[in-house]
């Protein structure tokens, strides 16, 4: 049944579905919406088209380097175009990459639930409950005070045990600095120790409040998604230097989808161990 018209084109209710989709997400490319919405990508670029030129929802072409080879597909958004920072719109949508991964892999995973995915750029409230990531101050060993605040938080649950599991999501650019000397700079070894000291406070169990997953959670797991399998050692060296074997856990960008997720894609952070995992068992 058509719901509108534009330029003669027939907008049915799948097309009606990716405004809302789109305000979801705050911004997705072509091939996540077909991801999410539509059977092949060249059925997605056409109506995608469609719902462009009725005028519900707005678009702007992928920011890639030159050196990638220019003009890349649309990202379409909502509302006021956001500004064009190339790093901040690549985080974000590395972000629903991996979002949209575990969400199409619960379901089609027959004894995992989706429970929650909160992504860095949600904050409302829903129903009462607060469903925003929580902002903590960590205390460093050498006294700096810190706040840590995850790229995202995500919680399963096993269906046949009901225990749930509370995953800190971090995303790596290849455009920050492993390590660094200089104890104003930012580095991702950095965050890691932060980490490590929110970990050993046990700051992750205000997720297992009532505003929250109502279930004790006795630890977490940060999974760190980066752009290189070079940058995975470099990190893993570092991180073994610090004494963080465990709770990190690393895989490559390229490894990331829903078929992957829950295979034995995962690094640990302990250099000495080369097996790969699945977070699910």
């Amino acid at each position: 049944m058509s719901l509108a018209k534009s330029k003669k084109k027939i907008l049915t209710e799948r097309d009606m579905q990716v405004p809302e989709l789109v305000k979801e997400y705050k911004l997705l490319t072509t091939k996540q919406i077909k991801e999410l919405l539509y059977p092949s990508l060249q059925k997605a670029q056409t109506r995608l088209k469609a719902v462009y030129e009725a005028g519900l929802v707005k678009r702007y072409p992928y920011p890639v380097l030159l050196k990638e080879g220019g003009k890349g597909e649309f990202v379409y958004h909502v509302g006021k175009k956001p500004k064009l920072v190339y790093s901040k719109v690549l985080h974000t949508l590395e972000l629903n990459k991996i979002r949209i991964a575990f969400e199409k892999a619960c379901e089609q995973t027959e004894n995992i639930k989706l429970i929650d995915f909160i992504p860095e750029y949600k904050g409302q409230v829903e129903k009462g409950k607060i469903k925003r990531l929580v902002e903590q101050e960590v205390v460093l060993q050498d006294g700096v005070k810190t706040t840590l605040i995850p790229d995202a938080v995500l919680c399963l649950e096993n269906k046949n045990t009901n225990r749930k599991a509370l995953f800190y999501i971090e995303v790596d650019l290849g455009t920050e600095k492993i390590t660094t000397g200089k104890r104003n700079e930012y580095s991702l070894l950095k965050k890691m120790l932060v980490y490590k000291e929110y970990v050993k406070d046990e700051k992750y169990k205000k997720y297992s409040s009532v505003n929250y997953y109502e279930y004790e959670f006795r630890g977490i797991r940060v999974l760190s998604v980066m752009d290189s399998s070079t940058r995975i050692r470099s990190l893993r060296r570092e991180l073994f230097n610090q004494g963080i074997k465990k709770f990190i856990w690393l895989t490559e960008s390229s490894e990331i989808s829903a078929g992957t997720v829950f295979s034995k894609i995962w690094l640990m952070a302990n250099i000495e161990d080369n097996n790969r995992y699945s977070i699910i068992g």
